[in-house]
C-alpha cells in the first residue's frame, strides 16, 4: 500500500466492525432481560414525567454501578451462537494480526512529519476523558438548557459506558500482555501477565464506547457518521502514531462499540424499572447540597 491508502483499509475495517454491529442493532449477542422490580404499567405512567437521573446524584452512582455489574456477568447469559459470533470475532481479529499487522504498520510509517503527527496526537484525545468529558458535559448540558431527556441519557449513559469500558480493557489488557508496535517486538508477542498493554487499543475502546451510545440513543445517519468517524480517526491515530497494531485498535472497537450498545438498552430498562422505588439523591443548587428522596 502507498501513500494514505493504509488509512483508507484502515478505515474501512473499523467500519465494518461499526456496521455489524449496526446490522445487529445493538451487538452480536443477545441482552438478557431484567426482572422487573415494579410493577410494568406503573413504571410506564411515571417515566416520561420522571427523566434520568441527577449526574451527582446516588441513583446515578448505583446506575454505574449495575452497569459494572451487568457488564460483568453479561457472558454468563450467552448462548451458543454467541459464543460462536465471538469466536468468529477473534478469529477475524487474529488472521488481522498475522496478514495485515506488520505490512499496515510499515504503510503508516511512511511519510511520516510534524505536521501530521500533531494532528493525530490531537484526534487521539478523543479516546481520553480529558475529551470525552467535555463530550459528554455538552450533551448533558445541552438537555438541561433545552428540557431534551434523550440528551442527558446520552450524556449519563456516555460517561458509565466510558468507564465500565476502561474497566474492561485494563483486565484484557493486563491478560492479554501484548506488546506494542514501538517496542520491537513483532505482532505475535504476547507475555500475559508481564506488563505489555497493546491489546486491544484502549483509545479506540473509550472512543467507541461514547460513540455507540450517541449513535444508539440517535437514530439519524449523521449523528451516526460524525460519532462513528471520530472514533475511528482515533483507531488511525494509534495505528499511526505507532502506539497499536491494526488488531488492537480492531478489538477496541468491538469491545468500546458492544458494551455501549448493551448498557443503553440495560440502562433504558433499569430506568424504567426503578422510577417507581425510593432513592435518595445527593445534590447540588449552586450554593447547597440538597439531599432529597426521588419515588
Amino acid at each position: 500500500m502507498r501513500g494514505v491508502g493504509w488509512i483508507g483499509s484502515l478505515l474501512l475495517a473499523t467500519a465494518c466492525v461499526t456496521a455489524h454491529a449496526q446490522f445487529l442493532d445493538t451487538a452480536p449477542f443477545d441482552v438478557p432481560a431484567v426482572s422487573a422490580t415494579a410493577a410494568p404499567d406503573d413504571a410506564a405512567a411515571v417515566a416520561p414525567g420522571a427523566g434520568p437521573e441527577a449526574p451527582f446524584s446516588l441513583t446515578y452512582l448505583d446506575l454505574i454501578w449495575n452497569d459494572a455489574k451487568e457488564t460483568a456477568r453479561w457472558p454468563l447469559a450467552w448462548d451458543r451462537n454467541d459464543w460462536r459470533n465471538l469466536g468468529l470475532i477473534g478469529g477475524g481479529l487474529v488472521l488481522t494480526g498475522a496478514f495485515l499487522d506488520k505490512p499496515i504498520k510499515r504503510a503508516a510509517q511512511r511519510g511520516r512529519n510534524h505536521g501530521s503527527d500533531q494532528f493525530f496526537v490531537d484526534v487521539q484525545r478523543f479516546g481520553t476523558k480529558s475529551y470525552e468529558l467535555p463530550v459528554v458535559i455538552g450533551f448533558y448540558a445541552y438537555g438541561a438548557a433545552a428540557h431534551d431527556d434523550e440528551a442527558k441519557a446520552t450524556a449519563l449513559d456516555g460517561f458509565s459506558a466510558s468507564i465500565v469500558a476502561s474497566l474492561v480493557t485494563s483486565v484484557i489488557k493486563g491478560v492479554s500482555g501484548r506488546a506494542r508496535p514501538n517496542t520491537g517486538f513483532g505482532p505475535g508477542h504476547f507475555r500475559p501477565f508481564q506488563g505489555d498493554q497493546s491489546f486491544p487499543s484502549g483509545h479506540t475502546t473509550g472512543a467507541f464506547a461514547v460513540a455507540s451510545v450517541i449513535g444508539a440513543h440517535y437514530d439519524n445517519p449523521w449523528v451516526d457518521a460524525t460519532a462513528y468517524g471520530v472514533a475511528s480517526l482515533v483507531a488511525v491515530a494509534r495505528v499511526r502514531l505507532n502506539a497499536h497494531w491494526t488488531s488492537d485498535v480492531l478489538g477496541g472497537a468491538v469491545v468500546g462499540g458492544f458494551i455501549g450498545h448493551h448498557l443503553v438498552e440495560f440502562n433504558r430498562r433499569w430506568r424504567a424499572e426503578h422510577e417507581t422505588a425510593w432513592m435518595p439523591e445527593l445534590d447540588t443548587d449552586g450554593q447547597q447540597l440538597l439531599l432529597t428522596w426521588r419515588y
